[in-house]
């Protein structure tokens, strides 16, 4: 088992070459050093380009998915925005702030007013005075 480990080792680094090895193989085709030389920072650069798009790409992704949407409702004439993912709620177009924040809701309070948002069912309820004043779907 050992052994054919070492050969699949072995096999997968024959691929590989360092960038010395492919000086040599430039130069000993009779092109110049400083061609070898720039054609070699040319490949690297266009490796750290891929690498860099592909980072950028799934950054823009995972962005997409933590800023997907705003909860914005006008429950019995009281205007509530909430942006779950900034953690930064709005009540009557004044900043709440972020009482209680866990896996399933976030809690924002301004004076009589509590808005809750219900992450996992995408309901938003008003309290008013520890009494509920109005819910809505989002």
């Amino acid at each position: 088992m050992k052994k054919l480990l070492v050969i699949a080792a072995l096999t997968v680094l024959a691929g590989c070459s360092t960038q010395a090895s492919r000086m040599a193989d430039c130069q000993s085709q009779g092109i110049s050093k400083d061609t070898c030389y720039m054609a070699e920072q040319n490949r690297q650069t266009a490796i750290q380009s891929v690498a860099l798009k592909q980072a950028m790409e799934n950054s823009a992704k995972q962005y997409a998915q933590a800023t997907k949407k705003i909860v914005h409702a006008r429950i019995k004439g009281i205007d509530v925005k909430i942006f779950p993912a900034d953690k930064q709620g709005y009540i009557e177009g004044t900043a709440a702030y972020l009482d209680e924040d866990n896996a399933d809701a976030q809690v924002y309070r301004k004076g009589v007013f509590t808005a809750i948002y219900y992450k996992r069912t995408h309901k938003l309820v008003l309290m008013r005075d520890g009494q509920i004043y109005g819910r809505t779907p989002i």
